[in-house]
């Protein structure tokens, strides 16, 4: 997907200046085969890669739940405002043993920022770390995060040593042959969770959606990963049906709108915008089931505890609702006969982000409302976000972690650049780092997400489906709502041939 990452820009430039497997540091199976991975562009190689080479405090099994990573075990206080770590017996990867203040270390670095503003962000609620011992680690905070133990098994707060800045996850990296675009991973001899592991190799390549799928077709992969908006038809038509795995993950697409840029800054023509789109109608005819879910608000239907707040004019008809948009645009001074509203909207390279804005530019035009893409690069897309330089802006938000905080945190007043900023809205946010319990700081959210909502400060379409493809021959792989698919957890059975 070429929308914004769900930590909003990280940086993995640090997580994936990976160690170099040393001679003679190669794994026990050295006959058997790597496991060829195919990831969809190249953020998802990154973050695959990035996964494999990094630990945390915290992991994730097969099914994306949490359950001990380089804390064998820990402890959550009564009123749940500290987590007490104990560390288990572990190493990096040069050899040194994992301590208490390497975990302090890079958590703070986190706090500080140094893993990207959304990381920065999602701690906020973190008020100390400390190590009272070599082998433990407490964290004090100011309501209870219980999401934190997810957050912690995300490569942006992977422990690193404090000098060398080794890891210490369960893959290391060979240098990569000239010409290849391949990451060869081998299996970190060092790693806590060697013994459990049945993967000795994995083989990490980009390619576009449709090149994948053809690989995979061909049998010349074992595994496509990180799915999303293009490619899923091509998939579904072309690959055997069992191989095809759909999640749903939490995420949303979002419209964003500049409320700086002419005509934006009226309300009734943000209204307009807002009410005329037939959710329910652009997910089915998209993803070509009903199991894509609409998003009315800002944020995604399946954070645990939270739900996101009902707009009003959810309990109109599709047709009274069009018929109220067309009133607000007269109102604001256009005519769908003599008068159009003409909107940009900026997108990136993605075809699929293209169809997806064209089925929402036809229940616009039907209001009187038309619009044309701007199409950008990842980066291109990004920056433009960032500087405001948009009129319309279609992108995606994800989290890993069950919380809506990536979803409401960038309309905060001081968070962007397109003119959104509700100072009661701001409040409530803050507020919610004092209440006395998670659903208390759910509830402040969602008020606040009331207010951005009402304000048009985005206008959510659809929670995305994503994709894989998943060969006959590879064991371990969960479709789950955090995407998450560790290559730790997966095996290879050489002896099964997958026949395309």
């Amino acid at each position: 997907m070429a929308a914004r990452l769900p930590f909003a820009r990280l940086s993995f430039a640090g997580l994936i200046a990976l160690p170099l497997l040393l001679a003679g540091c190669r794994g026990a199976d050295e006959d058997t085969p790597p496991l060829r991975v195919d990831a969809v562009g190249d953020r998802a190689a990154r973050l695959l890669i990035a996964d494999a080479v990094n630990a945390g405090l915290t992991a994730r099994d097969s099914a994306g739940l949490v359950v001990p990573g380089l804390a064998q075990s820990w402890r959550v206080s009564d009123d749940g405002l500290s987590i007490v770590f104990r560390l288990r017996p572990a190493n990096f990867v040069g050899g040194a043993e994992v301590k208490a203040a390497d975990v302090v270390a890079s958590l703070n670095r986190a706090r500080r920022g140094g893993a990207g503003a959304m990381a920065r962000d999602l701690l906020a609620g973190v008020t100390d770390v400390n190590a009272p011992l070599d082998s433990v680690v407490e964290l004090r905070l100011s309501t209870p995060q219980p999401e934190l133990l997810e957050l912690l098994a995300t490569p942006p707060l992977a422990v690193r040593s404090r000098r060398g800045r080794e890891t210490a996850g369960a893959f290391l990296a060979v240098p990569r042959q000239a010409g290849s675009q391949a990451t060869a991973l081998k299996a970190n001899p060092r790693y806590f969770g060697a013994e459990q592991m049945q993967l000795a190799a994995a083989d990490i390549a980009p390619h576009p959606a449709d090149a994948a799928i053809q690989r995979f077709n061909r049998g010349e992969t074992d595994l496509v990963v990180g799915g999303g908006l293009d490619g899923l038809g091509a998939a579904r038509v072309t690959a055997k049906r069992e191989t095809l795995r759909l999640e749903q993950p939490r995420a949303a697409l979002l419209l964003l709108l500049n409320q700086k840029q002419a005509p934006l800054k009226d309300a009734r023509v943000r209204r307009a915008l807002q009410i005329a789109i037939d959710r329910r109608s652009l997910g089915e005819a998209f993803f070509g089931t009903r199991d894509a879910t609409e998003v009315r608000g800002l944020t995604p239907a399946n954070i645990a505890g939270y739900a996101p707040p009902e707009p009003a004019w959810v309990q109109q008809p599709f047709v009274g609702r069009q018929e109220e948009a067309r009133r607000l645009l007269a109102e604001a001074g256009y005519d769908p006969a003599t008068n159009r509203l003409k909107l940009a909207v900026s997108i990136g390279q993605s075809d699929g982000e293209a169809r997806i804005v064209e089925l929402a530019a036809r229940d616009l035009a039907d209001v009187g409302v038309d619009l044309t893409l701007v199409r950008r690069d990842a980066e291109g897309q990004r920056r433009a976000i960032a500087a405001g330089d948009f009129q319309l802006a279609l992108q995606q938000r994800t989290t890993p972690v069950d919380s809506p905080l990536p979803f409401l945190w960038p309309f905060l007043c001081n968070r962007n650049s397109h003119g959104v900023c509700l100072p009661e809205a701001d409040q409530l946010y803050a507020d919610s780092w004092k209440a006395p319990t998670r659903a208390d700081r759910l509830r402040a959210l969602a008020a606040a997400e009331r207010l951005w909502a009402a304000d048009v400060a985005a206008i959510g379409l659809v929670q995305p489906l994503g994709w894989a493809l998943v060969s006959p021959r590879v064991a371990g792989f969960t479709a789950n709502s955090g995407g998450s698919h560790s290559l730790r957890h997966l095996s290879i059975d050489p002896s099964r041939r997958f026949l395309p």
